[in-house]
């Protein structure tokens, strides 16, 4: 499943791990059901490396949150899922995340449609 979804802010980032001196490498992203999921920031070349897992790909916005408008899954194999089976090409000003807790495919699923639910409720600007 890929989707391409509406801009979705993160929340702002966790705390803890920026008082350890992890910078923002840690994101949440809010579903439309209220559940947050953790996202990890990973550079694009290393994705490949990366199975069954959930991939978004976002931009940087003001206050360090982040915009993310494309998310999929990763196969078994290391692979985006759906027709392409390629990455989209990213620039310097993509930030890539993953979400490596969702433990089964369907929990993965259901993941993506929960941040797809989110973002098209979002009201548009005028």
């Amino acid at each position: 499943m890929v989707a391409v979804i509406a801009p979705l802010l993160s929340d702002e980032p966790p705390e803890v791990p920026q008082r350890a001196g992890l910078g923002d490498r840690f994101h949440y992203f809010r579903g439309r059901s209220g559940k947050r999921y953790l996202f990890s920031t990973v550079p694009h070349g290393e994705l490949a490396d990366f199975r069954s897992a959930v991939v978004i790909y976002a931009r940087r916005s003001a206050g360090g949150r982040l915009t993310a408008d494309w998310a999929t899954l990763v196969d078994v194999f290391g692979r985006p899922v759906g027709r392409d089976r390629r990455w989209p090409q990213a620039d310097r000003d993509t930030v890539v995340l993953v979400h490596l807790l969702a433990k089964s495919e369907a929990d993965r699923l259901n993941l993506i449609a929960d941040l797809s639910a989110a973002a098209a409720s979002l009201p548009l600007a005028a």
